[in-house]
């Protein structure tokens, strides 16, 4: 299977609403205030590109009229919702998708139990949450079962051809998939692999083989979905929530048109942070849906209602994925109201939102990187090992997390790239890291050895990491190792505590000790022969070797001491930096470029508001700076202006014996700045 590069709506169909409220047998009103008198106004308010509207959640029933015998319709249709939002949004010119649960759907399961996914002994298979999370229900569809064929894509048929509709958002996807044992796939599996009883524990030896057996059936079942739809009519486009994004790396394969998710609700900038360096690696259109409402306590609890997000909050979360050329939608459901109603403050407050998104468009559509440094995020690692039972949630990137979050906390410009991506552009990263991803294939790591050997520099984490590149590459003896065990390592004037679920007390050979491990907080006693890094000239390279999960605790504990002994691991590497940033910590860089433009982007991360483990707001923004910003170019620039946001900007050409060094002196950011150096036409 070929990758598919996908489509969207256009340049200018940037920014979107989505709106959906999951129709129940319990509703009452449903369609009631969305006619185009009520919708054309709300949407003028806020001013999107795209809109995404309610048609089936996870309940299972429709919020329109469907006509399709297995469908469930919500008896609290007043009014068909789908033909008032189509009549809205054609008026308007803006193209319309629909909100589609597709795996995990209620209502069919309850007429069809067949259909259900299972678990081991033909149970039923629990709900990913909501009330009934956890227990047995018929909630979620096997992808293997007569579901599809006989009611999803006819429903999608006929939202395409009563409707006129532009695009399916399939939610309830891969995020709501476990293995199924019912009869169909475990027949499937022993054909394909010749188990006859799949393994029912993650533990068991078997376990990765009836993982991605069950991912491979998902992603046929994805497959399915979009060419039928293709083939019915061209041009409606096909998105499978949270498929090819960041919890799930490798080839970008399944015909989707494009990527996105819903992000968290709450505590959601660092889901962005990551999300947004991953998906702009994939080669499609992609988007990160904003919740613009939050809780403090987890869903549905009557003690923490939802309520509306501060904008600055929004803005803040839609930074990181406008820096990297993204879209953004937005997620509106104005608490209590099932009748399609929008209200108008709120709308003022997206229409704040859109400002900010759309003055970014120009500049951020079409960039690329800046290759700075490069976080290695294996899709062999990932498919070769244990995992949690659910394809997404299942899958572990805390020390991806972790090495993403130290690095931006350095200044550096960081992308995630799986193997797929980075095996082609290794050489164009001046910094790579491998945070604990020991599975990794050995074609991978056979380049990682060639790319250190002809100059680049790689730092490495994990206990096991040892086994995957050997003494000789990394300069040190294996020595024994410790499970479950905290050593403190230098940091700055002082030491941080590390804990590892396993830690290899190695001993150097021809490496150099990068500090000493030690069992208190001293830093002159009750110290180990064994050192906390190592640092190993391999060729005209370097490698860093810390061998435990250093990056697994950072991302857990977030010391700020952590970072500071990467830091200094990160020093001792030397890699060659074109563009180096001093700012200060809660200000995250993204380096890219666009034709003669390189720009050097400067979110600000920061609240006003003090941590609250009860408060995920973030709220009254307080600006940040100075910021410098020194860039190598090849002759002076034409020009050096900051753009999105008002401050002083000054800057120094100083030539050298071969090009010259440009100095930026950046006097605060509110939210997000960017640098942008346009350089010289060539001859010029």
């Amino acid at each position: 299977m070929g990758i598919y590069a996908g489509k969207w709506h256009g340049k200018k169909f940037y920014f979107g609403l989505h709106y959906d409220l999951h129709a129940n047998q319990k509703d009452t009103e449903l369609g009631a205030r969305c006619g185009p008198r009520d919708l054309i106004p709300m949407l003028q308010l806020m001013g999107p590109d795209f809109v995404q509207t309610d048609c089936k959640g996870h309940p299972g029933y429709t919020s329109w009229h469907s006509r399709v015998p297995e469908a469930s319709v919500s008896p609290g249709v007043v009014k068909d919702a789908l033909l008032q939002w189509r009549r809205a949004t054609r008026r308007l010119g803006l193209p319309l998708h629909c909100h589609y649960s597709g795996i995990w759907d209620n209502a069919a399961g309850r007429k069809h139990p067949g259909w259900s996914a299972r678990k081991p002994g033909g149970k039923l298979a629990g709900a990913p949450f909501g009330p009934n999370a956890g227990k047995p229900t018929a909630e979620k569809m096997c992808p293997r079962s007569p579901y599809q064929e006989k009611l999803m894509l006819p429903q999608l048929f006929e939202l395409i051809d009563r409707y006129g509709v532009d695009g399916f958002w399939i939610d309830g996807e891969i995020w709501a998939v476990e293995p199924c044992y019912c009869k169909r796939c475990r027949k499937a599996f022993e054909e394909k692999t010749g188990i006859a009883k799949p393994p029912v524990e993650v533990s068991d030896s078997r376990w990765p083989e009836w993982w991605n057996f069950t991912l491979d059936s998902f992603e046929e079942y994805v497959t399915r979905t979009c060419e039928a739809v293709h083939a019915h009519k061209s041009g409606v486009l096909v998105c499978s929530n949270w498929l090819q994004t960041f919890r799930h790396p490798g080839p970008p394969k399944t015909p989707t048109d494009w990527i996105s998710g819903d992000n968290s609700w709450v505590w959601g900038m660092d889901g962005s942070r990551c999300e947004a360096r991953f998906l702009s690696t994939r080669g499609k259109p992609w988007d990160i849906m904003l919740w613009a409402f939050y809780c403090s306590h987890g869903m549905g609890k009557p003690d923490s209602p939802w309520t509306m997000k501060p904008v600055e909050m929004l803005q803040q979360e839609a930074a990181v994925l406008l820096a990297f050329g993204g879209n953004v939608q937005v997620y509106e459901h104005p608490p209590g109201l099932r009748n399609g109603q929008l209200v108008p403050w709120r709308q003022e407050r997206l229409r704040a939102l859109g400002r900010f998104v759309k003055v970014r468009r120009r500049l951020c559509q079409d960039t690329e990187t800046i290759p700075d440094a490069a976080v290695l995020h294996s899709e062999h690692h990932v498919r070769s090992g244990p995992t949690g039972k659910n394809l997404l949630w299942g899958v572990d990137v805390a020390p991806v997390q972790g090495a993403v979050f130290s690095l931006l906390e350095c200044h550096r410009g960081v992308d995630i790239l799986d193997e797929w991506a980075l095996r082609p552009r290794l050489n164009q990263f001046p910094l790579v890291v491998a945070p604990e991803q020991h599975r990794m294939s050995e074609e991978m790591a056979a380049a990682l050895q060639e790319y250190v050997r002809q100059g680049g520099r790689l730092l490495i984490s994990g206990a096991e990491s040892f086994d995957r590149f050997g003494e000789e590459f990394l300069g040190v003896r294996a020595g024994t190792v410790e499970e479950k065990k905290s050593y403190h390592v230098p940091a700055g004037d002082g030491s941080v505590p590390i804990y590892g679920e396993r830690w290899r007390l190695v001993e150097c050979t021809r490496a150099r000790p990068l500090g000493a491990l030690g069992t208190t907080a001293s830093l002159d006693e009750r110290l180990l022969p064994h050192p906390a890094a190592t640092l190993h000239t391999v060729g005209r390279g370097r490698v860093v070797y810390i061998p435990t999960g250093v990056f697994r605790d950072l991302n857990h504990n977030r010391y700020p001491l952590t970072r500071v002994f990467l830091a200094q691991a990160l020093s001792v590497l030397a890699a060659p930096r074109r563009i180096r940033v001093e700012t200060p910590t809660a200000i995250d860089v993204v380096l890219r470029r666009k034709g003669n433009r390189r720009m050097v982007h400067l979110i600000n991360r920061g609240s006003g508001i003090p941590n609250q483990p009860n408060n995920g707001a973030i709220d009254e923004i307080p600006a940040v700076g100075p910021v410098t910003v020194t860039l190598l170019e090849e002759r002076r620039p034409r020009g050096v202006r900051l753009a999105f946001e008002r401050g002083s900007l000054d800057w120094n050409w100083r030539p050298r014996a071969r090009g010259g060094e440009l100095a930026v002196q950046v006097s605060r950011v509110r939210i997000h700045a960017a640098v942008v150096v346009e350089a010289q036409a060539q001859g010029g």
